[in-house]
């Protein structure tokens, strides 16, 4: 999850009411000052452990191991998979970002990955300058790909649904969560027509 800087407190509050609506995993992607970027990363880790939900660090495995957290996921840029892994060891969450190459999939599934990421499928407020992919792009990573893909990128309930009918295993949702007025029944909707979209294929 990512945002513009807010108050901490706050910020815990919205993770807490998306779990509440069935959020089942929070990655902490918070752009925050570097002073209050811990104490923002303990805040939404003491949440997640509380309700008993994996608490993943976005791009820094050096932070999830500070903090004890279940894992982290790597992008283009970030640490590269297989020193994220060593880093963690072997029993943390390791998730990775693909971009819809041939042989992504194979690589990260050799660095240690647990599950893959691909996207984004619709244009998204955090990474506007994204190029957007096809849904065909989704499609072949999930028919090359021997561990679980999650879809990310402007996904809202609507969207869920369409991705769930291509068969991926979840979607990764910040914007249309961390900028509700409705935290709970936002990330309810997402869960709800998500689950409805794997029911209809």
């Amino acid at each position: 999850m990512t945002a513009p800087v807010r108050p901490i407190q706050r910020l815990a509050g919205i993770v807490a009411a998306a779990i509440e609506g069935g959020a089942s995993v929070v990655q902490f992607r918070e752009k925050v000052a570097a002073s209050d970027r811990l104490a923002a990363a303990q805040a939404v880790g003491d949440v997640c452990r509380a309700r008993r939900v994996p608490f993943l660090v976005n791009d820094d495995p050096n932070l999830a191991r500070e903090l004890h957290a279940d894992g982290v996921h790597v992008g283009r840029g970030d640490t590269p998979p297989g020193e994220a892994r060593g880093i963690l060891g072997p029993d943390r969450i390791l998730g990775v970002t693909v971009y819809g190459k041939a042989g992504e999939e194979r690589a990260a599934q050799a660095a240690g990955a647990d599950y893959l990421a691909v996207g984004p499928f619709f244009p998204s407020p955090t990474k506007p300058d994204e190029p957007v992919l096809s849904l065909a792009v989704l499609d072949d990573v999930i028919s090359r790909s021997r561990l679980p893909v999650f879809a990310i990128g402007g996904i809202t309930a609507k969207r869920a649904g369409e991705i769930a009918r291509h068969g991926a295993t979840g979607v990764a949702v910040i914007s249309a969560i961390m900028e509700s007025q409705d935290p709970k029944r936002s990330a309810r909707e997402i869960l709800g027509a998500f689950e409805a979209g794997l029911s209809a294929r």
